[in-house]
């Protein structure tokens, strides 16, 4: 099965994921990253400013997909 790495960029920040995962397909690796973008936003979503979030799956190699989220705050 091949290992595939989620590292995170939140606001203008790399997170290099050292460890991986084991997956089975480049389709679940993606559908990983979109499950977990969420929590991911909740985990770095500041109350005053907007904030965005991406998840690079890459198989150790080469980018395979890149994630991305948004929290937009709109003040009335």
């Amino acid at each position: 099965m091949p290992r595939y790495f989620f590292h995170h960029h939140v606001r203008g920040q790399k997170i290099e994921d050292p460890l991986g995962e084991l997956l089975p397909t480049d389709e679940a690796a993606c559908h990983r990253a979109a499950q977990r973008m969420p929590a991911d936003l909740t985990r770095s979503a500041v109350p005053s400013n907007n904030t965005y979030v991406a998840t690079e799956v890459t198989n150790g190699n080469r980018t395979l997909f890149v994630v991305r989220g948004t929290v937009v705050v709109e003040r009335r």
